[in-house]
């Protein structure tokens, strides 16, 4: 207990200095190099890790106060009963095992992912343990019952004694496959989150500046604001802006199904303990002007009163109509490819439909009134007129100090003229990209700290684990060399059972990783990485990077077993 105290209060002291800069560096922020010491972060450790060490001190202490003298000196030859292949646990892992991965391929909405990933890795914990515990003892049983395998001196004392500790075995062996898959899934998408920055940040802002101007009711919003607006917008940014886009939209949002949106049937999924797959049936609908996509395209549509243009960026729209409750029912008289704007990756979280009608105003008019009779919130169908430009002349803090200015001046209009809106959000892109990496670094530095602490877990497990059971299996060694076994047979016989011991955890985690992959890519969404191949690689080189310190502990973990039963 003093040794570990002193070594580990000591390694602490000096790696906590690095580790504060690398979170730092990680997050986006400025550090120093001053070394910090808080003695009561001291007195802390060495009152829990004490704790600690006293319970482990008073469980030995009992054992030993329970138990006869004579027992323990005949414990070593007292041997085990062979304990039964029970088939029943191992059936019932692989089909929680199953029903976990089914729900990973299952998902769909990010939202609906997030809710249930932590129940399927509930699933997945209970799964492994029952197969390791249960499934691997009918695994030995199976291999001795093939003659042309079990009947090798490589494998014979392997099999057998590995079928006589299953018992023990599985549960550590079911412990590392968790902690491997845990630092797997960590390590892949904290990385994916950190090095997909870029990528995620355009995606949030598709503009290096955005304002977007809130209107009480549909009715304050008249062409010559919109024009007044862009004009302030223009003026406030110096005129540096470049590629300038402004239109109109009134945002909803409800539960839809078969054409239908339900702007009242909020209860349906916001009450997600009780049916979380609802959130898969949650659709945001932009209604805009046509005027604004004949204005930004230069395509005139004729369309007559009560019909529509809709995009999608999900599934393409699949109705003849849209109903919004509230409102007049829309006949879908086309479908569009694409936008005239970028829409943020949150807008498009949910399943969005712009739809484009010639007659905005009176439907954003009637769909105001209705939300304010339900006596619900104007966030449930709020008018807004958005201003999105490119600052290609301004990037850092310079970009930051236009978008200070512009908000402060627009709001100096909005007081003093008395404007028609009465609210204003600016988005920068740098305000973003210091945001981004200051949480998203954050977790990658999490992320690698808790894989350290879970990887250097699994390989003491292990390693402990195989180096007891050395001590054991020496006798049972002692007896074969004095029947014949050589020393290069000893060698390929603790090969055989630590090769078992060590790469079974390790193939079953990759495969939790594999099946975990449509999860991580869903929750990722999240947070605005869209990419793929980025996951995929990220998980790639954790698997390899984790297999090759996983075969540097086997090489250890081998050599130190042979040595103990060859003496």
């Amino acid at each position: 207990a003093l040794l570990s105290l002193a070594a580990g209060l000591a390694c602490g002291l000096l790696l906590s200095t690095l580790a504060e800069l690398v979170l730092l560096r990680m997050a986006g922020e400025a550090a120093d190099d001053a070394l910090r010491l808080d003695p009561g972060s001291l007195l802390i450790t060495l009152g829990f890790f004490g704790l600690i060490f006293a319970l482990l001190l008073l469980v030995s202490l009992a054992r030993v106060g329970v138990s006869k003298p004579l027992d323990l000196l005949r414990s070593e030859v007292r041997g085990e009963k062979p304990p039964r292949a029970n088939w029943v646990p191992a059936a019932a892992g692989l089909i929680i095992l199953g029903g976990a991965y089914w729900l990973s391929l299952r998902i769909e909405e990010p939202m609906t992912a997030l809710l249930l990933f932590f129940a399927a890795v509930l699933m997945v914990i209970l799964a492994t343990y029952l197969l390791f515990l249960s499934g691997s003892v009918a695994l030995c049983r199976l291999l001795q019952k093939n003659k042309r395998y079990y009947y090798r001196s490589a494998h014979f004392v392997s099999v057998s004694s590995m079928a006589f500790r299953m018992k023990r075995n599985g549960a550590g062996l079911a412990s590392i496959c968790v902690l491997a898959t845990m630092v797997l899934v960590m390590l892949s998408s904290t990385g994916c989150l950190y090095f997909g920055g870029e990528n995620a940040i355009r995606g949030l802002c598709p503009y290096d500046l955005r304002f977007v101007f809130r209107y009480d009711r549909p009715g304050d919003w008249t062409p010559e604001a919109a024009e007044q607006l862009q004009a302030a917008v223009h003026e406030a940014a110096g005129g540096r802006e470049r590629g300038m886009v402004s239109y109109t939209v009134t945002d909803i949002s409800g539960y839809f199904a078969d054409g239908s949106l339900d702007v009242d049937g909020y209860t349906r999924f916001l009450d997600l303990a009780s049916s979380p797959s609802a959130l898969e049936h949650v659709r945001n609908v932009y209604l805009l002007p046509l005027s604004a996509y004949e204005r930004l395209t230069g395509d005139n549509r004729a369309l007559a009163p009560g019909e529509a243009l809709i995009w999608s960026s999900g599934e393409p729209y699949g109705w003849d109509v849209l109903q919004i409750q509230g409102g007049r029912p829309l006949r879908a008289a086309g479908t569009l490819q694409s936008l005239p704007f970028r829409l943020t990756t949150e807008e498009t979280l949910a399943t969005t439909y712009c739809v484009f009608v010639p007659d905005w105003a009176d439907r954003a008019q009637e769909l105001h009134d209705y939300v304010e009779s339900l006596g619900m919130d104007m966030v449930y169908a709020e008018t807004l007129q958005v201003c999105c430009f490119d600052l290609p002349e301004a990037e850092g803090e310079e970009q930051l100090q236009i978008a200070e200015t512009a908000s402060r001046a627009l709001r100096e209009l909005q007081s003093s003229r008395g404007a028609a809106w009465s609210g204003l959000n600016c988005t920068a892109e740098e305000s973003a990209r210091s945001s981004f990496y200051s949480m998203n670094g954050s977790l990658f530095f999490l992320g690698i700290l808790l894989s350290l602490v879970f990887l250097a877990a699994a390989a003491l497990i292990i390693y402990y684990k195989q180096l007891s059971e050395g001590y054991e299996d020496r006798s049972r060694f002692d007896i074969m060399q004095k029947v014949g076994m050589t020393k290069p047979e000893i060698k390929r016989t603790v090969n055989s059972q630590v090769l078992t011991v060590f790469f079974a955890p390790l193939l079953l985690a990759g495969l939790h990783l594999a099946f975990a992959f449509p999860f991580l890519q869903k929750i990722i969404r999240l947070f605005g990485i869209t990419g793929t191949p980025l996951l995929i690689a990220a998980s790639a080189v954790c698997f390899l990077v984790f297999a090759l310190l996983y075969v540097f502990v086997y090489r250890l973990t081998a050599r130190t077993y042979y040595a103990i039963v060859s003496a």
